[in-house]
């Protein structure tokens, strides 16, 4: 699909892109031109006000919100059906399709070039297509992230998941040791259960990992809470470049086209979480999203719960917080990365999120009915897995 004149300096995932765009020229200029935005403040004026923000968020992490209940369609809409693959094929995209149509989803979550078929699947049903933008690096320039998120747009995506520029975050960041996270698997769960019928090797965890209360579930618990220290003024990052990129995307995919801001949470300071929630709520962001699923650990309970104390300030003025609202509407939380069971996703949902990334909502699902049959609050024990996942250490 990529073009012959493609740059080779392009990532694979560019590269289908600008291939994908070469091939559908109307898609590239549906929305007309594109004019970037101005900034609302200067980096000094962004970093007070975020400074602010850093200070007075209020993290309650006893607290828990009510989730829908497990098995109802309510819960099934919380779940964005997920294949990010670049070497998924039209086979697995139309399975995707159906299972989310069959289940109930809120979405697919699909790359730009998946979209027209994913619409054409979808026609007639509730099921929303969402398209990344950005994937899954972040740190394409704002142009080639303007004509994706357009051209996804003009193909049929009412949802997009944006990939924050978190280098510009982290550019002052003191080098850290490598990570001791597990190495990413190339699988992708979603991929395998629409591909695989062997089953007998999914009744036990995968590469010694331990389970934790759910059959298969990945080890989801965040380590202790960082104290969040506010940004150094000697070090200020480029806030108006970030703002500048949301708020010109936001102005070219206006409401009703629905923008999540993925932050890859696992790359940044719990003051720079709050940092990116401000800037997007100054965007007029609709969601906040934890991670890719490809850099890092995904989704931790502790970032969940920062981010929703982090909406919940932005977007609400009250005499104890002192604060003015940076939108006047709530953003929501997205948890991506990493949900692999259905305990995963409960507890998301228990900390604020209102939606969750996911390869693995059949399985997901699955289990919620088979809790539901044994009774509230019971959990399955034992269960042979009908659909083939080895997606341990793997994106989403």
């Amino acid at each position: 699909m990529a073009s012959a004149d493609a740059p080779t300096s392009l990532t694979n995932s560019e590269t289908l892109i600008h291939g994908f765009l070469a091939e559908n020229p109307a898609l590239d200029s549906e929305l007309g031109k594109i004019e970037i935005m101005t900034d609302r403040y200067t980096d000094d004026e962004w970093a007070s006000q975020i400074t602010k923000t850093q200070k007075k968020v209020d993290v309650k992490r006893e607290r828990k919100y009510n989730a829908p209940k497990v098995g109802s369609n309510e819960f099934a809409e919380t779940i964005d059906h997920t294949v990010l693959k670049l070497d998924a094929t039209p086979a697995q995209i139309d399975a995707l399709c159906s299972e989310a149509r069959t289940e109930g989803f809120k979405s697919v979550c699909v790359r730009l070039y998946h979209v027209p078929r994913c619409v054409s699947n979808l026609k007639g049903s509730s099921v929303v297509v969402a398209c990344v933008i950005g994937f899954h690096e972040g740190t394409q320039d704002t142009h080639s992230k303007l004509r994706e998120a357009g051209a996804a747009v003009a193909a049929g995506a009412r949802e997009l998941d944006v990939v924050l520029n978190h280098n510009i975050l982290t550019k002052h960041n003191p080098p850290s040791p490598e990570s001791t996270a597990p190495p990413l698997n190339s699988r992708d769960s979603t991929t395998d259960t629409i591909t695989a019928a062997n089953t007998a090797v999914n009744t036990r965890p995968r590469n010694g990992t331990s389970a934790t209360e759910g059959p298969y579930s990945v080890q989801s618990s965040s380590p202790p809470p960082t104290p969040i220290v506010p940004t150094d003024p000697e070090e200020i990052p480029d806030y108006s470049a970030i703002y500048t990129e949301l708020a010109t995307i936001r102005s070219l995919c206006p409401s009703p086209t629905v923008l999540k801001l993925i932050f890859e949470t696992s790359q940044l300071t719990p003051a720079q979480i709050l940092a990116a929630s401000h800037l997007a709520a100054a965007a007029n962001f609709d969601f906040i999203k934890t991670s890719t699923g490809f850099n890092g650990p995904g989704a931790q309970l502790g970032d969940v719960q920062l981010m929703v104390a982090a909406c919940e300030y932005l977007s609400t003025k009250t005499q104890s917080n002192g604060g003015s609202p940076m939108s006047g509407r709530k953003m929501q939380v997205k948890a991506s990365g990493g949900i692999r069971s259905l305990e995963d996703a409960v507890k998301m949902l228990e900390a604020g999120a209102t939606r969750l990334g996911t390869s693995s909502g059949i399985w997901i699902m699955q289990e919620s009915r088979r809790v539901g049959e044994e009774g509230e609050g019971s959990r399955p024990g034992g269960v042979t897995r009908l659909y083939t996942d080895d997606s341990v250490g793997a994106e989403y």
